[in-house]
């Protein structure tokens, strides 16, 4: 008889999973983890956990790992240079609903994203395909749909350091943003729960809604230094990508998705007590990004 419940998280060094992983320790729960790399593990887990390495693409190592497993944190982990992201994307869904079916699963908490509802061939509307397969295995299963990530942040370190934050979206365009941690305090809570039951939607929207505009503004207060909001066009943001070595299909899928964004069709759900989250980006900036652009 087992005495903590077997819960799986597939991306335990993912800014979501990696907090997941640490709550459910502190909980007093023995994770499993699935990685490619363990090395890539803090030191620390490797006492806490049972790691299981491999490939999310090999159903087999993932139906193994997730034998008896009582609940499951599913994210799609972003791979820029995939020449086929749209269809990487569903196959990594179609793997997860058959662990969930196979070895009968009670819960999954699923890392969506705000618009998913939407099926257009972006990188959104395939999560939102994902959704449909986990609920259709007729398990329970949560389907957490955040806003913006603050570590989306992160890759801008450099232009940051210049003063500008640049994006293809209006300027005005407000949206939920959210700090990763907050959205893993979330999904620990739901996996370690056993009291909620069907196919739900939860969404997460941070604890404002803000432009690119709004950002640039708290970003100049964190840094010390004006940073200037840039609109820029789908062609500069395809160089950009390539440039960092990103594929053509994941430019093309990554431009997709934020003229999707832009067009103000992926609309937000009602922002209540429950979908907000209480990290400003002020205090994560603060913390996470000040040190990457002062050290750029």
């Amino acid at each position: 008889m087992k005495n903590t419940p077997k819960i799986v998280v597939n991306t335990p060094t993912g800014h979501v999973g990696s907090r997941v992983v640490q709550l459910l320790i502190q909980a007093g729960v023995h994770p499993t983890v699935l990685v490619r790399d363990p090395s890539r593990l803090a030191a620390e887990i490797h006492s806490f956990a049972d790691i299981h390495q491999g490939d999310l693409f090999d159903e087999s190592f993932v139906l193994e790992s997730t034998k008896d497993a009582d609940a499951l944190l599913w994210v799609i982990p972003e791979n820029p240079k995939s020449e086929d992201p749209l269809g990487d994307i569903r196959k990594l869904g179609k793997i997860a609903a058959q662990a969930v079916s196979t070895n009968e699963i009670h819960r999954t908490v699923f890392l969506s994203s705000g618009g998913a509802e939407v099926r257009k061939e972006t990188l959104i509307g395939a999560l939102g395909d994902v959704e449909e397969m986990l609920n259709e295995t007729g398990a329970n299963v949560l389907n957490l749909r955040s806003g913006m990530l603050f570590t989306n942040l992160l890759a801008d370190a450099g232009m940051l350091k210049e003063g500008n934050l640049v994006t293809t979206t209006p300027l005005d365009l407000k949206s939920g943003w959210n700090d990763p941690r907050d959205v893993g305090d979330i999904a620990a809570a739901r996996l370690l729960s056993p009291e909620w039951t069907g196919q739900l939607v939860q969404h997460v929207h941070g604890p404002e809604d803000l432009s690119y505009a709004d950002v640039a503004g708290i970003l100049s207060g964190v840094l010390g230094k004006p940073v200037k909001p840039v609109r820029i066009s789908d062609g500069d943001l395809r160089k950009g990508l390539l440039d960092s070595g990103a594929s053509e299909a994941h430019a093309g899928a990554m431009i997709a998705m934020l003229q999707s964004a832009g067009s103000g069709e992926l609309t937000q759900a009602k922002r209540g007590y429950i979908t907000t989250t209480p990290t400003t980006l002020a205090s994560w900036a603060f913390e996470k990004l000040r040190p990457l652009v002062i050290a750029a």
